[in-house]
């Protein structure tokens, strides 16, 4: 469908027909006659693998990567236009954008895709022919392809729809509207497509369900319901992201697979903690327990993923000739984190754990379709909004209280305790956030970011350095490198200076969180 030629800013709009016949039949060819004819410029068969990150961050900017006869280029789903291409040695499975070469096509899928891998969402093998139409006196107007689709499945394929798609060139208005016309009298007006309709025509032939997967809570809580089933609903959502992320960890495809799958945990044990009467208290206390457990069996493997995300940051920290002595450190990582990684997949993959998950997913799904009780002892059965009044009322207090009683030169203990108590407002915002008026709840949030992102950046700053300083320590075992201990004590000096700086941050940050503009805002949030 999509062509790489040097006119690429001349095209206009890709059009699109889903065609029946699939291949040129001889009534297309005669099909504008006699005011334009098709020159037919050659046949092929074409190949095409498109990709998206997990989240399907490109999609969502109207843009999907392409790799066909081993390059690899941008399509824009609204116009069909395709940027320039770049080689490549093969079609993978998965590939990171920073294993590109630099140039323009890796800036731009970085921007895309962030920390995300690009992932092999379907492939297509096209049967093609390639037309010129020619007007009159033999001047290019556009190009016709006329193709029959096949979904390739291993080693099978499976035709999926033949398609006729213009490219027409500026400038041939009259030319274009009449190529236009007759394509939807030949094929009917309900076969025209667009090019991300052709998208996801080829994603649903594929059994592809294009933006699947949002690990932000877009759950619409009902204000009457007992906090028993919000709780449920709530759980089930983080269940479902766990689940989700598990094939990714497993593939070792990209980091944010494993920070998604923690976050959905840590959101798991803060709702167990802070809302009473979901269940039973052993029954919480079991499951608290069970998936605290996880936690700390990934916790290196992350600490991992963290030091290698930073790894270009640590190196430009340093100048050249002492960063250069981190690579042995690296390099270690490196090895430790396959062996954290072959750990928590056995964890993954354990009867145990598999065992205990679906446990969870049945008590959940019987807590929604219990029938409820009316003893008003129990806390079940309060509304959701009652409950999320009074969890978030005294959330906030605790930030507030901790916050202000913090003195100027704060400990590392009392933010990161401070931390803690955000962390547990943040996730509470979240949990309920259907349950309150968007313009008042999201202003909340957005300041409680930024106090968040504060106290982020100085305990991870203080993590880092711990963790050095064990690695230094560790050091004394094994045969001396002062280089290396020389770069290392370079890195903690910068991440100290950095820490402080943050730590000097916090009283400006917090007074900005805690004013009256907020007071006012969670004021009104929580006076229903």
């Amino acid at each position: 469908m999509p062509i790489n030629a040097g006119k690429m800013a001349a095209l206009l709009n890709t059009i699109c027909f889903k065609s029946p016949e699939g291949v040129a039949t001889p009534s297309l060819t005669v099909l504008f006659q006699p005011y334009l004819n098709l020159h037919e410029e050659f046949r092929r068969k074409e190949r095409r693998s498109y990709y998206d990150t997990f989240d399907w961050r490109c999609f969502e900017h109207q843009t999907t990567v392409v790799v066909k006869n081993r390059t690899i280029s941008l399509l824009d789903l609204q116009s069909g236009v395709e940027s320039a291409s770049l080689a490549l040695k093969t079609s993978p499975s998965h590939f990171l954008p920073s294993t590109l070469p630099f140039g323009t096509i890796r800036n731009r899928i970085e921007s895309l895709a962030g920390l995300r891998a690009l992932m092999k969402r379907c492939t297509i093998e096209s049967d093609m022919v390639t037309f010129r139409i020619l007007d009159k006196i033999e001047k290019t107007t556009g190009f016709l392809f006329a193709e029959t689709l096949f979904l390739i499945k291993g080693n099978r394929k499976e035709r999926i729809a033949g398609l006729i798609t213009l490219k027409p060139l500026k400038g041939f208005q009259d030319e274009n509207l009449m190529i236009s016309r007759k394509l939807e009298e030949h094929y009917g007006t309900e076969s025209r497509l667009d090019v991300k309709s052709v998208f996801m025509l080829l994603m649903d032939s594929a059994g592809v369900r294009v933006n699947d997967y949002n690990p932000k809570i877009r759950l619409a809580l009902l204000p009457g319901n007992p906090v028993r089933i919000s709780a449920a609903e709530l759980l089930l959502f983080t269940h479902g992201i766990m689940k989700s992320n598990e094939p990714g960890i497993l593939g070792s495809i990209d980091t944010e697979f494993l920070h998604d799958y923690r976050v959905a945990l840590r959101r798991t044990r803060s709702l167990l903690s802070q809302i009473k009467g979901i269940f039973p208290p052993e029954i919480i206390l079991r499951y608290r327990q069970a998936f605290s457990d996880i936690g700390k069996k990934c916790n290196t493997l992350r600490d991992c993923d963290v030091y290698m995300l930073k790894k270009t940051a640590y190196f430009d920290t340093l100048p050249p000739l002492l960063a250069v002595n981190l690579v042995p450190f690296f390099e270690e990582l490196e090895i430790t984190r396959k062996v954290e990684l072959k750990r928590f997949s056995d964890v993954l993959r354990s009867k145990a754990y598999r065992t205990m998950l679906d446990e969870w997913q049945l008590l959940l799904k019987d807590a929604l379709n219990a029938p409820g009780t009316e003893r008003e002892s129990d806390p079940g059965q309060e509304p959701g909004i009652s409950v999320a009044v009074k969890t978030i009322g005294k959330a906030w207090k605790k930030v507030i209280r901790h916050g202000r009683a913090i003195p100027a030169e704060a400990s590392d203990s009392e933010l990161h305790a401070l931390r803690i108590d955000c962390k547990k407002l943040r996730y509470l915002l979240e949990f309920f956030s259907s349950l309150f008026p968007e313009k008042t709840i999201s202003p909340v949030v957005r300041h409680l970011k930024e106090l968040q992102e504060n106290l982020g950046a100085f305990v991870d700053l203080a993590v880092q350095q711990h963790a050095l300083y064990r690695y230094i320590d560790s050091m004394k075992t094994k045969p001396a490198n002062p280089e290396l201990a020389a770069a290392l004590g370079g890195l903690i000096v910068m991440l100290h200076r950095r820490q402080e700086k943050e730590r000097k941050a916090f009283k400006q940050t917090f007074r900005r969180f805690d004013n009256d503009e907020t007071e006012t805002l969670v004021t009104e949030l929580l006076n229903r």
